[in-house]
């Protein structure tokens, strides 16, 4: 009987952009304070999983789409 043991690779924003070309430091920092990239955060550092990374870049969050207010508004005439 063989197991199989899922590992959990996270990466810091360094190791994440060395990973990707093209994308930065900077953007990648970006995008985590944002919310924009899943990751956590360690004392001054943003960890991100390997795999959520590989999933976000290949499919991309599809945006949601504002939600009307229904609240009455002035009209300038």
């Amino acid at each position: 009987m063989t197991e199989t043991t899922n590992t959990i690779r996270m990466l810091t924003i360094n190791e994440a952009a060395l990973r990707v070309p093209g994308l930065t430091k900077y953007r990648i920092r970006e995008m985590c304070i944002r919310g924009e990239m899943p990751c956590v955060k360690a004392g001054r550092k943003y960890l991100i999983c390997e795999a959520v990374l590989i999933r976000y870049l290949t499919e991309p969050p599809i945006p949601e789409q504002p939600k009307p207010d229904n609240k009455m508004r002035r009209i300038a005439v």
